[in-house]
């Protein structure tokens, strides 16, 4: 009996094509497998040309933006420093009670993803050695009085830039100075003035604001904001050749040892420049020799050149500077005076409030109406309030305090402002703390008003309670300028 072949046959191509499927299956499987791993290769191969080609550039330029953040925060020392010297100089203040913190953020330039690693900054204050020595001549060569060295201090930042160039940002004696450890260039002028006579041509004076910065020494090296702050000790003249009896100051040496002395080199022969003096004839600058004074740079105005010295006066401010630990960081003290740091209107601009003009008198007593006059010189930037159309609102509070070294019990505000364009001040309502404050309708026209008001038994746990609630209800043709605005805490 024959075999049934198509029996046979038949299941011999279901071998087949059950071979052939788990052959296609397999084939599949190694090709998806191929293409995991060349898309993977591929991922990698651009990620390593992306971060070999540029990141270094993105890099530099994340840093070089970091580098602009810590100018600027250096510049902020400076305004800040000017602007407490000139507080102290009107003398309406008390001692220690003006105080300004300006936050450093010493880490960055970052790239997300590809570098998302912080260099590495470094702030120091009082580490490097600034003097300042004052030498006066009279007619006859003598000196005419002594007076000691002024030790200036110091405050440093380094970038700690790996890709872009690193830098040093260097504040002493009201100057802001750039370097990059073998050369310097002074970016901001000191307070240092040389005027003519306009009466009398060829006659000079020259007057010398010098900054001393007090605090120990200290550095801290970190990738974080690190707050420095700034207190206001003591403005006070220390020289005036017009009080010297019996005799002519006709000539002066001012020597500044110094870490950067190519920077005030080059300031020095500048500004005498650009007044007029004859280089050799009437001023010399000069690198003092190592063996003399180490790392020193002398402008002489001389006796017996085609200008004169008419008048050398010189004046001194007295700072505290202090790297703030990461433990007080975000505390309030009392006894002092704070600037707001953030209003419930967005299109304020805050720093305009914290300049305020020529003489602020922060001692007076408790005030709803005292007319400054023209005896106050207001300062360059004010707070224009236009009242047209609408009233001007805002809250104003602080962020980034969050706690009080000791609880307050009593709150202080003061403003500085000028009705504009009217008999009297545009109808006012003020609150601190939630507590309402009066203020008399009867204002002074075209006039600077000083407002000060202090109010007890304030029940606050939080800085964040701490509020001024500020409404100038709209009043047409009217508007106000506001040139001060600071708030007191106190225990009593």
């Amino acid at each position: 009996m024959l075999p049934d072949t198509s029996v046979t046959r038949k299941e011999t191509e279901i071998e087949k094509a059950g071979l052939f499927s788990r052959f296609s299956k397999s084939e599949s499987a190694a090709a998806t497998a191929i293409l995991a791993i060349l898309f993977f290769g591929l991922i990698f191969t651009i990620f390593s040309v992306v971060r070999l080609e540029y990141v270094p550039e993105w890099k530099n330029d994340a840093e070089q933006g970091h580098t602009h953040d810590i100018w600027n925060n250096m510049v902020g020392v400076k305004v800040r420093i000017d602007m407490l010297s000139q507080l102290m100089e009107s003398g309406g203040y008390s001692k220690d009670s003006l105080s300004t913190t300006v936050p450093f953020n010493i880490g960055g330039g970052e790239v997300p993803i590809f570098e998302p690693s912080k260099s590495e900054g470094k702030l120091e204050v009082n580490k490097e050695k600034c003097r300042m020595i004052i030498t006066p001549y009279t007619t006859d060569q003598t000196v005419n009085p002594y007076f000691p060295p002024l030790e200036c201090g110091g405050i440093s930042c380094y970038s700690g830039n790996r890709q872009y160039p690193d830098q040093i940002f260097r504040y002493e004696n009201g100057a802001l100075i750039l370097a990059d450890g073998k050369s310097s260039i002074m970016k901001q002028s000191p307070v240092f003035t040389i005027e003519e006579n306009e009466t009398n041509k060829g006659s000079y004076t020259v007057a010398i604001r010098a900054v001393q910065l007090f605090g120990k020494p200290n550095s801290v090296s970190s990738n974080a904001v690190i707050p420095l702050r700034l207190t206001g000790l003591e403005a006070m003249p220390i020289y005036n050749s017009s009080k010297i009896n019996n005799a002519t100051v006709n000539a002066f040496d001012l020597t500044i040892a110094t870490k950067y002395p190519d920077a005030w080199f080059t300031y020095f022969n500048e500004i005498a420049q650009d007044k007029g003096l004859i280089p050799g004839t009437d001023y010399t600058v000069k690198l003092i020799p190592d063996s003399v004074c180490p790392n020193s740079v002398r402008f002489s105005f001389l006796p017996s050149g085609t200008k004169t010295l008419e008048g050398l006066y010189v004046s001194e401010a007295a700072i505290s500077a202090e790297i703030i630990p990461l433990r007080y960081q975000n505390m309030m003290k009392l006894n002092q005076w704070y600037y707001f740091n953030t209003a419930s209107n967005t299109g304020i601009d805050l720093f305009p409030l914290m300049d305020g003009g020529t003489p602020v008198d922060l001692s007076i007593k408790n005030t709803e109406d005292n007319n400054l006059g023209t005896k106050y010189s207001k300062s360059s930037n004010v707070l224009t309030c236009n009242l047209y159309n609408n009233s001007f609102e805002s809250t104003f509070g602080f962020n980034g305090f969050t706690e009080f070294e000791s609880q307050p019990s009593s709150v202080t505000i003061l403003m500085v402002y000028q009705p504009q364009n009217s008999n009297n001040a545009p109808s006012m309502s003020m609150s601190i703390a939630g507590k309402p404050l009066s203020l008399s309708a009867d204002k002074y026209n075209n006039n600077w008003c000083i407002y000060k008001q202090t109010v007890s038994g304030v029940s606050i746990s939080d800085p964040s309670d701490l509020e001024f609630n500020l409404n100038i209800y709209a009043d047409k043709g009217k508007s106000i300028d506001i040139d001060y605005l600071a708030v007191y805490l106190s225990s009593i």
